[in-house]
């Protein structure tokens, strides 16, 4: 018995990050953000997909590709005109249900999937696992100051307010590591 090949759109919104497959219609929708995509991800390479199509709205396709990239999904990010030529062309021009019109154009259009370097793959994979890391700790953190005496709590909050800063850090560079890449050249 052979397997499906299948095909993914994925789309984000202000609140939610829809994932489609085709073939099968399966419709995921996680919360926007670092967890979501990392869901949509580790559900994405569970059935590694033949594509997974994103657009190149300036949003969250860069962080979404490195993540891809890092689990050695292929992806592609089309532009936004080339989705709407699309839809055009097969009547289904609406702005709902954009996953399943970006599951679509990856199944019959299949543009090329988009690579990077082994050793930039690397460095994601190292901003990643640092990233889980300082999740850990804002995690113990928080935990520490819902039962620290009052005296230690300005410093455990100081503390909370850095690693936070150094998460936006991280996920800046995780973004631009991508954008710099030959990849958007």
């Amino acid at each position: 018995m052979s397997a499906i090949t299948t095909f993914v759109g994925v789309d984000a919104s202000r609140n939610t990050i829809e994932a489609l497959i085709r073939p099968t219609g399966e419709l995921w929708t996680v919360e926007t953000g670092e967890q979501g995509m990392s869901e949509i991800a580790d559900k994405l390479s569970d059935i590694r997909p033949e594509l997974v199509v994103m657009q190149a709205n300036g949003g969250f396709e860069l962080p979404m590709a490195g993540i891809l990239a890092t689990l050695g999904l292929p992806f592609a990010l089309v532009q936004p005109r080339i989705v709407r030529d699309f839809a055009r062309a097969i009547g289904k021009l609406t702005r709902t249900g954009q996953a399943g019109l970006l599951a679509h154009f990856a199944e019959l259009v299949r543009p090329e999937a988009w690579s990077l370097s082994s050793e930039l793959v690397e460095q994601l994979r190292h901003l990643r696992a640092r990233r889980q890391e300082v999740l850990q700790m804002v995690s113990l953190e928080h935990h520490r100051a819902e039962t620290a005496p009052q005296i230690v709590q300005k410093d455990l909050q100081r503390h909370i307010h850095c690693l936070d800063q150094s998460l936006h850090s991280l996920d800046e560079q995780f973004s631009r590591t991508i954008r710099l890449s030959r990849l958007w050249r």
